[in-house]
């Protein structure tokens, strides 16, 4: 019977002999070796998220937590939170009205609509009763929030259906009254969402895919970028008048794949939003992705130099 020691001396002599042989001149590996490089500098930094995007016809939080998903993207706007102007007068109340009372805001419309949607369902305005999920916002955004899942929610001032008919008149606003609504459709959003209740929906974007007109974006580039300034004022109002020990996040244009209108905002709207967020639908997506990363590179050494 051979001793541990002998053992295991055995054992250590035969590997040394392995890993002379495999290594000797004469061994013959296989001709198809694929080469790693190791490099000290990153190519850059992916997002942790692992987001999903709302459908119509379900919404079960298990699917997602089965998924691993962590953000979940949804749309509000006009179309769906406000399908009648809220308070029946066009251009009305003002916004500073609104910024020294937000109580002039009808909220018993927005607590309906969020609690009580037409056809029973928070996608009442996206299909057939007897196809959509039954089922409110609130329901969606609290079971969100139990979960960790992070919404982004898209504001926008009319859909992809270009609707609501009432809201056309300002795609994109042009007038002071115009502007009246966009500011009150987004900070009654954000309000709501985050004062009113406690959601902790703190990202947003600003319309979705404006470069593509299919998505209901009536206006040019620049116009866009009005819209996103004045979009950033009302959320910016809500969090530092009532929630200064929160953070919000405002996402850069979401576009079609190729779009060159998120190297046009961080170069002519830097301060107005802090997430590059895009659309990639090609099959290779590594182009795009990284010309993107170049933008980014390109402003944050600018911001680097000058800030």
């Amino acid at each position: 019977m051979f001793s541990k020691t002998i053992i295991r001396n055995f054992t250590i002599a035969f590997l040394i002999a392995l890993i002379l042989e495999l290594f000797s001149g004469t061994t013959i590996f296989a001709q198809n070796i694929e080469t790693i490089k190791f490099s000290g500098t990153a190519a850059g930094v992916s997002s942790r998220y692992i987001g999903a995007v709302e459908g119509n016809i379900n919404f079960d939080l298990k699917d997602l937590q089965d998924l691993g998903i962590n953000t979940y993207r949804i749309y509000g706007g006009m179309s769906r939170w406000e399908p009648e102007d809220d308070d029946g007068k066009y251009g009305w109340p003002e916004i500073s009205q609104i910024k020294t009372n937000p109580n002039i805001i009808n909220w018993a419309h927005w607590d309906k609509i969020m609690t009580d949607p037409p056809k029973g369902s928070n996608y009442w305005w996206s299909g057939e009763r007897d196809t959509i999920w039954q089922g409110n916002a609130r329901t969606i955004f609290n079971s969100l929030k139990q979960a960790n899942i992070r919404p982004v929610v898209s504001i926008r001032n009319v859909d992809n259906s270009w609707r609501p008919s009432w809201a056309l008149q300002l795609n994109p606003p042009r007038t002071g009254e115009d502007w009246n609504e966009w500011w009150k459709q987004v900070f009654a959003t954000v309000y709501w969402l985050n004062v009113r209740n406690d959601y902790r929906v703190d990202d947003c974007e600003i319309h979705n895919e404006p470069d593509n007109r299919d998505q209901g974006w009536g206006g040019t580039r620049a116009d866009y970028f009005e819209l996103v300034k004045v979009a950033k004022d009302a959320i910016e109002f809500v969090y530092k008048t009532y929630l200064p020990s929160h953070t919000y996040r405002i996402h850069g244009p979401k576009t079609v794949g190729g779009s060159n209108w998120p190297a046009s905002a961080l170069q002519e709207i830097p301060n107005y939003f802090d997430t590059v967020n895009v659309h990639n639908y090609d099959a290779d997506i590594s182009n795009y992705t990284r010309k993107v990363r170049g933008w980014i590179t390109v402003l944050s050494a600018l911001t680097r130099s000058f800030g």
